[in-house]
């Protein structure tokens, strides 16, 4: 399984489906099928007028405690605004042709990458380590639904998952693979697509997060130039960029005892190729969450270039820890 962030602060990645010999072929075709309706239901079909999206989210830590926040943006053909506050963090970012201008850094929270993976919306597609098993009915939040049960095989590792797909207007309900658990609700129209007014995420049984979001549209022109953040740190476009690329990862031989494990850290790659600022969202594993943050501080990356000088670059990484 592969997923699609539909998130105006992530890049959108294209993925293709492959079948595999080991299933029933209808039902597979049957499953993608399920999904190009879930990705039309809920992707533009045409550029969006000026809109605005307000965001409310609440994050449970694993000791009970709470926190919450808000991310408000404002979006035009060329431009994006937006503002995140959670606990003493607050950033302030406008987007516009050739660069952005932003108030002073500060390093992003693990909650923020969270949040940004669930919003408006978080997509998937099959891939060819996807074995479809059957589709079943079901109801879920009072409305009849499709449900797509499926094995992801990689190596030595079995994953059993199910993804949900409403069954009148196609968007996809429930997102359960691996340890995450996404319910997207309260489904509402806007500029043609379908959007969940209220999401919840629980990775291993326990909620994480919830979100209620909402888009309107903005009338009149937008003063962009308002809009600047005060004391603005300026950062230029680049007009050739390369991405960081890996020179070495090491992964971890096992995750002892238990299953598959796998740790996503959000960190920095610097000018020197090094990892730096890295974090993680507590899942329940914190030996291999803070190991997982001491391996990736010692990968090595070509530095990201921007018109041929090194730059820092947003990393968001997976460390992989197999089963003994």
């Amino acid at each position: 399984m592969r997923t699609l962030l539909c998130s105006p602060l992530a890049a959108l990645l294209l993925l293709t489906s492959a079948a595999s010999p080991a299933q029933d072929m209808p039902t597979r075709v049957e499953a993608v099928r399920l999904m190009d309706l879930a990705h039309a239901a809920s992707s533009p079909s045409h550029p969006l007028p000026n809109h605005k999206q307000d965001v409310k989210f609440r994050a449970y830590g694993l000791d009970g405690t709470t926190k919450d926040g808000t991310f408000e943006s404002i979006s035009g053909s060329d431009h994006e605004w937006y503002e995140i506050k959670f606990g003493t963090y607050h950033a302030l970012t406008l987007r516009y042709p050739g660069g952005r201008a932003q108030n002073e850094y500060q390093p992003s929270p693990p909650e923020l990458l969270e949040m940004d993976h669930l919003i408006p919306l978080l997509l998937a597609r099959f891939d060819k380590s996807d074995v479809i098993q059957s589709i079943t009915p079901a109801t879920l939040f009072g409305r009849s639904a499709k449900c797509i049960d499926f094995e992801t095989i990689n190596g030595r590792s079995n994953q059993v998952n199910e993804i949900c797909v409403d069954e009148a207007n196609g968007t996809l309900v429930r997102y359960n693979v691996g340890d995450e658990l996404i319910e997207n609700t309260d489904f509402f129209s806007f500029e043609g697509m379908q959007l969940p007014q209220h999401i919840r995420h629980y990775l291993n049984g326990k909620l994480r997060m919830e979100v209620d979001q909402s888009f309107s549209l903005v009338e009149g022109p937008v003063d962009w130039e308002a809009m600047t953040p005060p004391n603005p740190h300026y950062f230029h476009m680049c007009g050739q960029y390369l991405r960081p690329t890996i020179q070495s990862a090491p992964q971890p031989s096992s995750a002892g005892p238990g299953p598959w494990y796998d740790v996503r850290v959000q960190g920095v790659i610097g000018s020197d190729g090094k990892v730096r600022e890295a974090n993680v969202f507590p899942n329940g594993r914190p030996d291999l969450e803070k190991q997982a943050v001491e391996i990736v501080s010692g990968w090595q990356f070509s530095a990201a270039i921007c018109d041929g000088r090194p730059t820092p670059a947003i990393a968001d990484l997976v460390v992989h820890f197999p089963p003994q």
